[in-house]
């Protein structure tokens, strides 16, 4: 008898295994997202890149274009997310009394994250990994999400379980990677790109953060040394959607929940990319079912 594949996942250019069984040690169902039209995780592996940052600019520009956006921050023991938009209420029950509404920022971005469930303690979550998994899962099912056009999903650094929930749980339509300027942050990101690959979630592209500042008379400087963004994202085979650059103002507006009344234009163009790139990818992967034609004649 030949000896079980001891490989956890299927790599992309291999063939498909057998179904797996619902209790399979990493067989996770799928969650019901048919009220969301697109899934976008945004990854990094690292943190300090600023992934947060970049998934709410990115919420906020769809949501400027007329989109209907929402957050899940599955960031279960460092979320930021909610304080960015500055959110702080508890989600309210919902009639049916098993359902919680998602936070609605200024602008009717709709989030959910562990920080509102969990506003009224300043007790650190300390949980091991099956927890932390079913509370990803629990914030997505147990909220009652209105139609939304895009769910952006901001990832907590590292490629172990909270990443492996969101890839098989949601499956999502696209994934975009953040680097920073540096070969150390761009050598982890290519393993959170791998493991994407792995759960064949597409990759939209890369997303340089903290690329730049300019100062005041023009100068640019480069913080973090020259940008490397299409030199790390040719390396790791995936499209360049642009860099961002330092701004002063950043800090003071994300600590007030201020976030929404900062303009990018590096962020809306950036927006603008991700969003023709998923929709089509969204388009290809769960094209619509046709309509019968109500003046077709049934046969005879």
């Amino acid at each position: 008898m030949p000896e079980p594949d001891p490989t956890p996942f299927r790599m992309v250019d291999t063939p498909p295994p057998p179904a797996a069984r619902a209790d399979a040690t990493f067989s996770i169902g799928r969650l019901d997202r048919r009220r969301v039209g697109c899934v976008i995780a945004i990854v990094s592996g690292k943190g300090g890149v600023g992934k947060s940052f970049v998934t709410c600019e990115i919420a906020c520009e769809l949501r400027r274009a007329g989109a209907s956006v929402g957050v899940l921050d599955a960031d279960i023991t460092g979320p930021s997310v909610a304080r960015l938009f500055g959110l702080s209420e508890v989600p309210a029950l919902n009639e049916d009394g098993r359902t919680i509404r998602p936070a609605e920022s200024s602008t009717g971005v709709r989030v959910m994250s562990m920080a509102l469930v969990t506003a009224t303690s300043k007790v650190a979550l300390i949980w091991r990994g099956p927890m932390v998994n079913s509370a990803i899962r629990g914030l997505y099912k147990d909220t009652a999400w209105p139609a939304l056009d895009y769910l952006l999903v901001d990832l907590p650094p590292g490629t172990s379980d909270a990443p492996m929930t969101v890839f098989q749980s949601l499956d999502p339509d696209g994934v975009i990677l953040v680097s920073a300027p540096t070969e150390l942050s761009a050598e982890v990101v290519e393993k959170a790109a791998t493991m994407a690959k792995t759960f064949e979630a597409p990759i939209l592209g890369l997303v340089e953060n903290m690329a730049y500042l300019t100062c005041p008379h023009g100068e640019r400087v480069d913080v973090f040394g020259p940008s490397r963004g299409s030199e790390f994202s040719a390396r790791m085979g995936v499209p360049f959607l642009g860099s961002l650059p330092i701004r002063s103002e950043v800090p003071a507006l994300c600590d007030a929940g201020r976030i929404e009344e900062l303009r990018m234009p590096e962020a809306e163009v950036l927006a603008r990319r991700v969003r023709l790139l998923a929709d089509r990818l969204a388009r290809a992967r769960h094209p619509p079912t046709a309509s019968p034609d109500p003046t077709a004649r049934s046969p005879a």
